[in-house]
């Protein structure tokens, strides 16, 4: 299911192992969709992000879900 926000989905790198560490990453929306449940973003879509980015994103979508900022069609 698709999402519909204000903008694309913007964070920091937290990888140090890569030496991305700092570098700002944006994700379109476009690239986003609910699961089944129609409740949560799962962005095992993104494989090229590392571990610990992969877990910054999750809990930020988690959070921008929650706060009605990313929302279902």
């Amino acid at each position: 299911m698709a999402v519909i926000g204000a903008s694309p989905v913007t964070f920091i790198s937290e990888d140090m192992a890569t030496g991305n560490h700092g570098k700002q990453c944006q994700v379109p929306l476009s690239l986003l969709s609910f699961d089944n449940t129609g409740t949560t973003i799962d962005p095992k879509t993104f494989t090229n992000l590392a571990e610990s980015d992969q877990t910054l994103l999750k809990n930020l979508l988690k959070s921008l879900v929650s706060q009605g900022l990313l929302t279902k069609p």
